[in-house]
């Protein structure tokens, strides 16, 4: 029985330590694969400044929306809760808010009245009323005429957007009147808003018309007037040429710069015609496209699919990227497009793909955009490095999963000083 049972516990032992050899040689399973970062609530305060969050008219929700690339905030103001899109756009709006309550003001006061009367106007509308919607009517996109008519004369042959003002108004110094106005308040004469259009022109025809003198008391709009001016990263010369030209010599200047850069009439025209570039947003973005000196056709390609005000500014960002990225790290040789994605290539051969957002979290679709900017990079030989400029923020996450890839990543690229975040 003894040694029946020794045969036994031998016989166990000799079982256990094959199925511990077996197991050993068996497939060991693949760690799962860590999840894709989501789209989710973000904290405001990290994205605008403490004193933009509340102010005497309005406050902004603390927690936005992020989509994976842009922030969806609430901004609140006169009662109503709007919806904004990217950080840029809220700090626009917040101005705007502000100004519309210091425009209406003025119409309010005796200076407004005395100059409406010395116009000839027998009745003042509107001077008593109150804002009801501070943000103003944002229009869809145009359809129709606005964008197939052609006009006569340089001030309409390149378009115009449905803010640059009646050709009447700009004959009799109204719009020039209403620039200076709006630069002062620190907002953009071109704004889609159409609270602020409204105010801006009732006042910029008492003052063309009527000898209106615009007082100090423009100045309580909330922060330094033109700041309007420095949210758009332009130099002075560009602030100067944007304050002092009309919408027809603007369209000259920019039409004359995309002639130098080799670009034809039809494609310089698919830009300056559409519907949602205003003069300073196309301006703006000619100006940088001619500092970088290469042929920009492959840019106004993707620049002209904009169908919002949003596009635009995304596509004048994109296009101060590339600048910043010549004027900071190394002259670009050619600016190309693939399937949708604006990129250049500079003179030691790095492929640079410039982004314009509020956040960007490494969720599926950009890994997957990134996945074949890197696929693609390595079937040319030409390129021997890959950068992706970005002018807002990357996750952490982000950042590590570029870096691994051996992507040169640098964020806020438009803000002074620029950030690097080398691989």
């Amino acid at each position: 029985m003894k040694n029946k049972h020794i045969i036994a516990v031998l016989t166990f032992l000799t079982t256990t330590a094959l199925a511990q050899v077996d197991n050993s040689t068996s497939p060991v399973p693949a760690p799962a694969a860590k999840p894709f970062e989501t789209a989710g609530l973000v904290d405001t305060k990290k994205f605008i400044p403490a004193e933009a969050m509340k102010g005497k008219l309005h406050s902004v929700d603390p927690k936005a929306y992020n989509d994976t690339m842009g922030n969806n905030y609430k901004l609140y103001a006169e009662g109503s809760e709007f919806d904004v899109l990217t950080t840029l756009m809220l700090r626009v709006r917040i101005r705007e808010v502000y100004a519309i309550n210091t425009l209406t003001q003025m119409k309010k006061g005796k200076e407004f009245a005395n100059a409406m009367a010395k116009a000839g106007e027998q009745k003042v509308q509107g001077v008593v009323g109150i804002v009801t919607n501070p943000i103003g009517t944002i229009k869809g996109v145009p359809m129709g005429a606005s964008r197939f008519f052609g006009r006569i004369g340089e001030s309409l042959k390149g378009g115009r957007s449905d803010e640059e003002g009646s050709a009447l108004q700009n004959l009799s110094g109204v719009q020039k009147a209403k620039v200076a106005l709006a630069v002062k308040l620190g907002v953009s004469p071109y704004s889609t808003n159409q609270e602020l259009q409204k105010e801006l022109t009732a006042n910029a025809r008492a003052m063309a018309a009527g000898g209106l003198v615009v007082s100090a008391a423009t100045a309580a709009v909330g922060g330094p007037a033109g700041e309007v001016i420095t949210l758009l990263n332009v130099n002075q010369t560009l602030q100067q040429t944007l304050v002092n030209s009309t919408p027809s010599d603007l369209r000259i200047i920019n039409r004359k710069k995309l002639f130098d850069l080799g670009v034809t009439r039809e494609n310089a025209d698919a830009l300056l015609m559409h519907p949602w570039y205003s003069p300073w947003v196309e301006t703006i973005t000619v100006d940088a496209l001619s500092s970088i000196g290469v042929d920009p056709t492959a840019f106004l390609s993707q620049a002209i699919t904009a169908l919002s005000e949003d596009d635009a500014m995304y596509f004048e960002r994109l296009a101060q990227v590339l600048a910043a990225y010549q004027m900071t790290k190394a002259p670009l040789q050619s600016i190309q497009q693939q399937n949708g994605t604006v990129f250049a290539l500079d003179n030691n051969g790095i492929l640079v793909v410039p982004l314009s957002c509020d956040y960007a979290v490494w969720a599926a679709g950009p890994a997957s955009r990134v996945e074949a900017f890197v696929a693609a990079a390595k079937s040319r030989p030409e390129v021997k490095g890959l950068a992706l400029w970005v002018d807002g923020k990357v996750s952490d996450r982000g950042l590590a999963e570029l870096r691994t890839r051996n992507i040169e990543v640098v964020t806020g690229v438009l803000d002074k000083p620029l950030k690097a975040n080398a691989p």
